[in-house]
Formats: C-alpha cells, sequence, structure tokens
C-alpha cells in the first residue's frame, strides 16, 4: 500500500505542486462497484458520487434538515402530487455547460430509463409520473400517488437523484470522468480496489472544498486499515475498522476516535411462511430468548448498542421510533414455546442463517452467541448455516430462509424506510414473504394512510402502530444498532469531521490544521 499511496503522490505532482495540507489521504476496506447513477445501490459508490455532483435537494451536515441545493426553492402543491422546483440562476457543470431546467429533465430521465440492474433507480422512478420543463429555470415533477417521502428522496443521498450532463445516452457511466457534475469534487483517478482521487473544482456553487485533493486508499482488510492509520500512512480511516481496533486505537494519544450516530439497524428476520417459524409463537418465544446484551458486549466490546425496535432514534418525523420488543424473559419463552407444543423433551429445530464476510469478520461470532441464548430454554436446538453473499441473497429472495440474519442502511432518512422493505414494499425480495400473511392487508393500509399524509404527527402515530403490531407478528427480531461502523479514526489535526445520520463523511468539510 506505500507504494499506491507513493504512486498517488507522484500523480498529485504531475498535475501540479500541491503542499502537504492540500492532500488528504483517507482509508477504506470499501470498494465501488460502478460509477454510474443508474447502477449503483452501495455505500461508498454512493459516497464517491454524492461528491461530484447535487441534487435538486440537499441534507444540511449535521441536522439532515433538507436545504437548497441545484434548486433554490419549490413549492408542494396541496394534494402533495406536484413539486415544482426554481432552479438557481446562472449554476454551470465543470465544464461550463448550463444546467438549466432541461439539463434536469434530461439527467432525472436518462437516470430513470437506464434503470440498472445494480441500482437503486426504483427510489425516484416509483412515485414519478412524469417531469415537465415549465421555463428555463422552472421544473414540475408529477407524482403518480402522494408520498411524504418524495422530497428527501430527491436529495443528493439517493444517487438516482443526481443531476449530471453529457454522460452517454444508452450505457452506464463507469470511470468517473465520462459525466460533468455540479458538486464540490470531479473524480481524476480512479483504479479498482486501490485509490479513487478526487479533486476539487472552482464552479460549485456552494462553500468550496477545503481541501484541494481527497485520496481514498482501498485496504484488503481492517487489520491492514488498522495498521496504516498508526504508522501514519493515511490522515483518516473510515469504514471499517474491528470492534477491538476501535478500542485500542482510543488509547493512542497521536489519534482521534469519533463515535458518530448510526442509522444502520442489525436483524433477526423470518420467512412467516416458513415451518416452523410459521408458528407465531415461535417467533415471539425467540424474540424473549435472544441476548442483546451479550451480543453487544461479547463481539462488539459494547461499542454496538441494543435496539428493541426497527426505527433508530432521531429517525423523521419527530417522535416516530418507539420501543416495542420485549428484553430477554427466558421463562416467557419457554412458556411460549410450550403453546407452540414444544418441550425439553420434543424440541424446537430451527436452522440460523448467516453470511460470512459481508458484514465483516463478526457474524460467526454473532450467530454462535445468538445460538446460545435461544438454546437456554432447553427447548430449541440450532443449526447454524452460512453462505457467501451472492447465494445468500438468491436464497433468501426464493424463501429459502427459515430464520436469518441481516443488515439495513436506509435508502433516504425517513421512518418508513425501515418498516415498509420488509413489510408492505419488498417482503418476498427480502425474504419475510409477509404478503402472504394475514394482517398483511392491515399493514399496508396503514402504511399507505401514512405515506400519503404531509402531517408529520399523525405519520409517526401509523408508524408507531406498524412497530407496536410488529412485535406481536414478529416478522423481525431487532438486534443492534451498528454504531460501529460510524466510527471515525483520524490523526489530531485532521478538523472538519461532522458526523450525522447519514453516516456520511463530508469531504469538502476537511482539511488539516497546521
Amino acid at each position: 500500500m506505500r507504494k499506491i499511496l507513493a504512486a498517488v503522490l507522484v500523480f498529485g505532482m504531475a498535475v501540479g505542486a500541491l503542499a502537504g495540507r492540500d492532500i488528504l489521504i483517507l482509508g477504506t476496506t470499501d470498494r465501488i462497484t460502478q460509477l454510474a447513477f443508474a447502477n449503483s445501490y452501495d455505500h461508498f459508490t454512493w459516497h464517491i458520487l454524492r461528491h461530484t455532483t447535487k441534487a435538486l435537494v440537499g441534507l444540511e451536515p449535521g441536522t439532515n434538515k433538507v436545504i437548497p441545493a441545484v434548486a433554490e426553492s419549490w413549492e408542494i402543491s396541496e394534494d402533495a402530487m406536484v413539486y415544482t422546483f426554481h432552479i438557481r440562476p446562472g449554476l454551470t457543470f465543470w465544464d461550463g455547460t448550463p444546467c438549466d431546467a432541461n439539463a434536469v429533465k434530461w439527467a432525472l430521465e436518462r437516470t430513470i430509463r437506464l434503470n440498472g440492474p445494480e441500482g437503486g433507480v426504483f427510489l425516484i422512478a416509483d412515485p414519478i409520473d412524469r417531469i415537465e420543463v415549465v421555463d428555463d429555470l422552472t421544473v414540475r415533477i408529477y407524482l403518480k400517488y402522494p408520498d411524504r417521502t418524495f422530497l428527501i428522496r430527491m436529495t443528493d443521498s439517493v444517487i438516482p437523484a443526481l443531476i449530471y450532463a453529457k454522460a452517454p445516452e444508452d450505457k452506464f457511466c463507469e470511470t468517473g470522468q465520462d459525466y460533468v457534475g455540479l458538486g464540490p469534487y470531479r473524480i481524476v483517478e480512479y483504479v479498482p480496489d486501490e485509490r479513487v482521487v478526487l479533486e476539487a473544482v472552482d464552479t460549485y456553487f456552494g462553500k468550496k472544498a477545503k481541501t484541494k485533493r481527497i485520496v481514498w486508499a482501498m485496504y484488503s482488510d481492517a487489520a491492514a486499515l488498522r495498521a496504516a492509520i498508526e504508522a501514519g500512512d493515511i490522515d483518516v480511516a473510515f469504514r471499517t475498522l474491528n470492534p477491538i481496533d476501535l478500542v485500542d486505537l482510543q488509547k493512542n494519544p497521536d489519534l482521534q476516535v469519533i463515535a458518530g450516530p448510526s442509522a444502520s439497524i442489525r436483524y433477526i428476520l423470518f420467512n412467516v411462511t416458513q415451518p416452523p417459524v410459521d408458528n407465531v409463537f415461535v417467533r415471539q418465544a425467540i424474540a424473549y430468548a435472544v441476548d442483546r446484551d451479550a451480543i453487544c458486549e461479547l463481539v462488539f466490546s459494547n461499542l454496538n448498542k441494543p435496539i428493541y425496535t426497527m426505527v433508530p432514534k432521531g429517525m423523521p418525523p419527530a417522535g416516530a421510533s418507539i420501543d416495542v420488543f420485549p428484553k430477554r424473559n427466558l421463562d416467557k419463552a419457554k412458556e411460549l414455546l410450550r403453546l407452540a407444543g414444544y418441550s425439553e423433551e420434543n424440541k424446537l429445530k430451527l436452522n440460523l442463517w448467516y453470511t460470512p464476510k459481508h458484514y465483516g469478520t463478526t457474524e460467526a461470532d454473532v450467530a454462535a452467541v445468538l445460538k446460545q441464548s435461544i438454546e437456554d430454554t432447553g427447548m430449541v436446538e440450532i443449526t447454524i448455516q452460512s453462505l457467501e453473499w451472492g447465494a445468500y441473497t438468491e436464497r433468501m429472495s426464493q424463501g429459502g430462509f427459515d430464520m436469518f440474519l441481516l443488515g439495513w442502511y436506509p435508502d433516504y432518512l425517513e421512518a418508513s424506510n425501515f418498516l415498509d422493505p420488509w413489510l408492505t414494499g419488498a417482503p418476498e425480495g427480502l425474504g419475510t414473504y409477509f404478503n402472504h400473511h394475514p394482517n398483511y392487508p392491515a399493514y399496508k393500509r396503514i402504511m399507505e394512510v401514512a405515506l400519503s399524509t404531509v402531517d408529520d404527527e399523525r405519520a409517526a402515530k401509523l408508524y408507531q402502530a406498524i412497530q407496536i403490531l410488529s412485535a406481536y407478528d414478529v416478522p423481525w427480531i431487532p438486534l443492534w444498532a451498528n454504531l460501529q461502523q460510524a466510527y471515525v479514526v483520524a490523526k489530531k489535526e485532521v478538523k472538519g469531521l461532522v458526523l450525522d445520520l447519514t453516516m456520511e463523511l463530508h469531504l469538502d468539510l476537511l482539511y488539516i490544521e497546521d
């Protein structure tokens, strides 16, 4: 990796001498999939793309408040079916191409038209009926149905909502240099699995980036990432260090270890059509038997914290999150297992599925702790099974799991995005098959009413109702908040580390203080 970093610095010198404070080197174990707005759907690729261009609206760092971006203002019709956006006058892409209403329409329609199989285009395509140019600086978007989440879907947190120009008409972008953007940075070099280099641009309409050049160096694993930050090879380490490494690095006087808020959660899912977990008493019993505290202590050194609902605290609308799942109670678990027809002599036999690499190196340990905590009832035998991620997602969507581990980072910051996908949005694709549950119509109706209201308080109450119902039907068991991925380790002189629920490192705010 030292050779790679040397190559990066030589590259920088080739395009102009830069002082040390003009370059920041960041390290990660993440990877880019494809630098395409219409065919990518992962955290790190989206992180890179959103720093190169902007959407109609944005999220204010630190507060997650929706703020103007490409659009300086907007109006929403009374029926929440029509959104009118007013484009900033004089806005241009990197190469001087004007960004007007026609450019906005072209970018959004191109993304929707290409709709790659590995992309998240549905996040904007599903609610949009049509896009209309009203005049040079006004674009109007008509929806198929009212959706309270539409505005937040049009922020730069959702990559298909980004505005760009001069991309190929009929093929996906790949290199990061086959489009022009509106953001604080542009990609000047990308070497897959090694590094991506971003350079600040002068055309950005917002506050100029504080550091001229950002280099992301990609490391093979958490051990290599830790070694790099300890050796001083990188200025910042982010996503993902092992829990024990974070604990150790907190003792290093030359480093700052900062815990940001996290919207990432981990949980157990059930296929509610798959015996024996098609029995609600079985699912309820497991909910009482799991030991969240043991997982957080034994596997994550208490860096992660137990959760008792799927909706993280602080997720809009205000008051939407409510703890509904019980704390551990083995006596109650045994009582429910007996109601389901099981005993110490006639034990419930269950599989617990996990995937060994996608969520890091700790999954096998998590599965072992869960197995022990559930078998503590004396009435259950757990068989632990695993599959690599590709096979795991395929089997999950085919309904082949009874009980399995999964994780979630939201597509957008709104409570419904922690409820809808497994219940009413994509229950077969995400493995719960809840659309076959007798209570599915009730959940679907509550969700439809919640999404169609602009009243935050009413929506929050409806989201609470869904959470309360889920604690009875138990299609899932929330386990822990994935705070570990929100930790940033940096040299003491690195400033501008603003951490919020987006779990985003805001590159344009980072700088080295002399």
